[in-house]
């Protein structure tokens, strides 16, 4: 008899996750969705993860993949290279996921056709939860504009779309920003992601801290400044557009972590030319869009709280 395809391959990118990696598999392994396999990669920790996989590949029969420390988007590419499924479901070693979220996906896909999509999450912190809508962008303009806006841990994708777009970058400039580097390629290429408006999932914003850094702000300009570029050269995009874009990046950084080193790098930026773009009509027009969404976020909040509450006490 013919074995059954794997319909998903859930691809878990682990470095020195040993404190929330076991929760992780968990809620992976809760699912009321049965066929798919875990495709978990080591990606050169030092701390008891290792230790952690190996247990759930003995008792769990999950693939267990163990390479020197390459960084976050050589990982997922390991993962995504010896997985059996039609389709790509990403989950960071830090988030959750609640138990119907793999069902729910696989009535889309199967009602559909949908080659990529996006949930919902709730971002969890130390002392708070926030509604986070993973609203795929409409246009390589809107993404170029607001920045990374999806979630890996939210994403699936059908396993054929990294051949068509290719697979994430690798390295450290791209850490924490090859997410981003994917989604404008996809959209480049003529794809559409479908959004399922439910929170199927925790992501632990106060555990994933990378974000934080001035490096990373760096690495959003550098992203935005060679993909703008490109886009520029094709006549998509002006020269004012990636000025406006790129203040506004910085002053968006900024209010989501208010720390010195980004206040630093708006006044650099400021110094440099790019305050006469604060008060453009397309400058303006972006940081309302910045501030709809947030408004957006706090009302989605405040109106599903006691469910958000209540998956997260489940799920944790």
């Amino acid at each position: 008899m013919k074995s059954k395809k794997v319909f998903f391959s859930i691809v878990v990118p682990c470095f020195n996750v040993q404190d929330t990696l076991k929760e992780t598999i968990e809620s992976i392994l809760k699912q009321d969705f049965n066929n798919y396999e875990i495709v978990a990669v080591d990606d050169g920790s030092f701390d008891e993860t290792s230790e952690i996989l190996n247990k759930y590949r003995i008792s769990k029969n999950i693939k267990v993949i163990t390479q020197s420390n390459q960084g976050l988007g050589a990982a997922r590419n390991t993962g995504i290279k010896a997985s059996a499924g039609i389709y790509i479901c990403l989950l960071d070693a830090d988030d959750l996921w609640v138990p119907n979220k793999l069902t729910k996906i696989y009535k889309i896909i199967r009602n559909n056709k949908y080659s990529l999509i996006t949930n919902d999450e709730i971002i969890l912190g130390n002392k708070y939860l926030f509604y986070l809508r993973n609203n795929p962008p409409r246009s390589l303009s809107n993404l170029l504009i607001s920045g990374n806006t999806l979630s890996p841990s939210a994403i699936t994708i059908k396993k054929e779309i990294f051949d068509k777009v290719g697979l994430f970058k690798e390295g450290k400039k791209f850490l924490g920003v090859e997410d981003w580097d994917f989604w404008i390629r996809v959209i480049d290429s003529g794809e559409k992601i479908k959004h399922l408006p439910e929170p199927l999932g925790i992501y632990r914003r106060d555990i994933q801290n990378m974000s934080k850094s001035k490096e990373f702000t760096n690495r959003i300009i550098n992203i935005h400044r060679n993909n703008s570029r490109y886009f520029y050269s094709k006549g998509i995009i002006s020269n004012a557009d990636i000025k406006n874009w790129e203040t506004f990046l910085l002053i968006s950084n900024f209010i989501q972590h208010p720390l010195r080193t980004n206040l630093i790098s708006i006044s650099e930026h400021l110094i440099k030319g790019g305050f006469k773009y604060l008060l453009t009509y397309s400058f303006i027009k972006i940081f309302f869009r910045l501030i709809f969404r947030k408004i957006q976020g706090i009302v989605l909040t405040l109106s599903k709280y006691k469910r958000l509450k209540c998956i997260a006490k489940e799920l944790l």
